[in-house]
């Protein structure tokens, strides 16, 4: 009895060895797959995004017209007031739209509860300070992601062109997931004030593209 509890036992490291090799070229593979799909969002999109300086200097035909410029939300903090990052996508968006390459700005965010939290409605404000109308400026309050929000300018507002404007590390997703709903979009890069973009930032949009990777394929709500 004593050697065969001896040999159960001395079994059991090779098993949990097994177990954690496994795992780990379980995990290797999905990270590799995340990596490949990140590579192909990116690379299917890059080549249409711009810096603000070089879209207003020419690098897009100067005869080009949009629909819409379509900006996409972020955070508004507690006292109502657009956050760093949300505020230099809207500059951007207003020196985009004076060029006179769109129809419209479409603000797109989070205001399911606008008495709790109202991204678009601090969204149009801020554009109403910097200088555009009213009139030229739609909110669509339920753009609660990258994906939702282009299937809505779609759908809902009958896109077909568009300038996207959002912070640079979103942009190509932004575009990527545009193009996928058929709109015929280029991206223009969010100027940066001076606030530090968050390593968490980065690690989010890792997962997120390859989420609207898959999403793109089967294209839930479309």
């Amino acid at each position: 009895m004593k050697n065969q509890a001896k040999k159960i036992s001395s079994k059991k490291p090779g098993i949990f060895l097994k177990l954690l090799l496994v795992l780990v070229i379980i995990g290797f593979l999905g990270v590799a797959a995340m990596g490949l799909m990140n590579l192909h969002v990116y690379n299917s999109a890059s080549s249409d995004v711009y810096s603000l300086e070089n879209f207003t200097s020419g690098a897009v035909s100067s005869d080009a017209h949009y629909d819409a410029v379509i900006v996409l939300g972020c955070a508004v903090w507690k006292n109502g007031e657009a956050s760093p990052m949300l505020a230099d996508r809207l500059r951007t968006a207003a020196a985009v739209f004076k060029t006179g390459c769109a129809d419209y700005i479409l603000v797109t965010g989070d205001s399911q509860d606008p008495d709790d939290y109202d991204e678009t409605g601090c969204m149009k404000e801020f554009l109403i300070d910097e200088g555009i109308d009213a009139g030229d400026i739609v909110c669509d309050p339920l753009g609660l992601s990258t994906y939702e929000s282009m299937l809505r300018a779609v759908k809902l507002f009958n896109i077909k062109t568009a300038v996207v404007v959002t912070t640079g590390f979103h942009c190509e997703r932004s575009v990527y997931d545009s193009h996928g709903f058929g709109i015929e979009s280029v991206g223009v890069e969010a100027i940066n004030s001076g606030y530090v973009i968050r390593q968490y930032n980065y690690y989010r949009e890792f997962i997120a593209r390859g989420k609207d990777f898959v999403f793109m394929l089967i294209k839930p709500g479309y």
